[in-house]
């Protein structure tokens, strides 16, 4: 997997010599928790604490205007999904690990001091599951989960151009899951819908 990911980043590489795209790299430590809807089958269930997590991966800008930027890139995105019966304590955590297609629009303001300026984001991703893991020993509400996600992208934060064309960046973002992440569930569950957020603190560098 990781030689898939640098082949991405050499072939941006290649592109930005051609085009106005700043290439860079993003580390977010990020708290991950999920939101639980049930229906009349499903009810007397809840979701179930917080993980703490780390989400990383590269970054591409490619400018449209000189404020106004096209914003994707490549990330590893874990999450965790925790879920607990009401009525017996039952809880139940699963770990999943996703690969992330961001596709977003990124704002920036004019300079508010020397050499920064800050910048919104928003947009929407696509997430394909890589990995699904159990965390419980004897799991007996989910059975599978769906191998797509998608959520939508909200962040804002600051840049700093340090040097001729080396920028340094940090803010904050949030990840709010669109879609049912489970597949099926026990026959006794019924239908749990379970959406994925994640907030997180950005740290990066672009050159």
């Amino acid at each position: 997997m990781l030689r898939y990911i640098l082949l991405l980043f050499l072939s941006l590489s290649y592109i930005s010599t051609f085009a106005q795209v700043k290439l860079g790299v993003q580390l977010s430590p990020t708290l991950s928790f999920n939101r639980l809807d049930d229906d009349e089958a499903a009810t007397g269930f809840d979701n179930d604490g917080i993980g703490g997590r780390l989400v990383g991966g590269a970054i591409v800008d490619y400018m449209l205007q000189e404020n106004y930027y096209v914003s994707s890139g490549l990330f590893f995105v874990p999450k965790r999904v925790g879920v607990r019966n009401i009525d017996s304590g039952v809880e139940e955590a699963y770990r999943l690990h996703y690969l992330q297609l961001p596709a977003t629009m990124k704002l920036f303001t004019n300079e508010i001091a020397l050499d920064v300026r800050l910048y919104f984001q928003a947009g929407f991703t696509l997430d394909m599951k890589i990995l699904e893991d159990n965390l419980s020993e004897d799991p007996q509400f989910i059975s599978e989960f769906r191998p797509v996600d998608a959520s939508l992208l909200l962040a804002t934060g600051a840049e700093y151009q340090f040097g001729y064309s080396t920028i340094l960046f940090g803010g904050f973002s949030y990840r709010r899951g669109l879609g049912n992440t489970i597949r099926s569930t026990d026959a006794n569950v019924g239908d749990l819908v379970i959406k994925n957020d994640l907030f997180s603190l950005d740290m990066g560098i672009k050159f």
